[in-house]
């Protein structure tokens, strides 16, 4: 999978204001230097959700797009050995994802990665297709179909049977 992501390997700014997410809770935040700090952000940020957890248990995550079998949009976990350099490339304002990893196991040892649902498509990439310079959006309701006219009905079964034209001796 080729990569086109947001993440950048060299950022024109770097990011003053990153975005921290935890459910459907934002944030803005300036960007942690450092994994520990980012961990006592998010616990400051989001107490009644994240001030219980053990902090082993949090984890961080960005959208990066991937190119394949058309565009997706995946989360990337970012680790402790990663902050730095992923957070200097993040754009102002970009959201990092915050979860918390479950234990996968019945006696609580192990652990799975719960990382945030992947978003929906991007209909903003959709393009707009046009007609007549209109936009082809419904009308609703109370739209009306357009009327039948001679010229609409010269292609229906009916007109055809009525004016069929023989190659040898015009018209029948």
């Amino acid at each position: 999978m080729a990569q086109s992501s947001i993440y950048r390997s060299t950022p024109t700014v770097p990011a003053d204001i990153v975005t921290y997410q935890h459910q459907n809770k934002l944030v803005y935040v300036k960007p942690a230097d450092t994994y520990e700090l980012a961990l006592d952000i998010a616990q400051k940020e989001f107490p009644e959700e994240l001030a219980n957890i053990p902090r082993e248990k949090i984890g961080f995550a960005v959208l990066s797009e991937f190119v394949g079998e058309g565009k997706q949009r995946l989360p990337v976990r970012i680790s402790e050995s990663a902050w730095p350099s992923a957070v200097a490339r993040l754009l102002r304002g970009e959201i990092i994802q915050i979860y918390i990893r479950e234990a996968n196991g019945k006696d609580g040892k192990g652990s799975k990665e719960i990382l945030p649902p992947t978003p929906p498509p991007q209909y903003l990439d959709v393009p707009k297709v046009t007609f007549g310079g209109e936009t082809s959006k419904s009308k609703g309701p109370a739209s009306r179909q357009p009327r039948s006219t001679p010229t609409s009905r010269a292609g229906s079964p009916a007109h055809r049977e009525n004016h069929r034209r023989s190659w040898f001796g015009g018209a029948r």
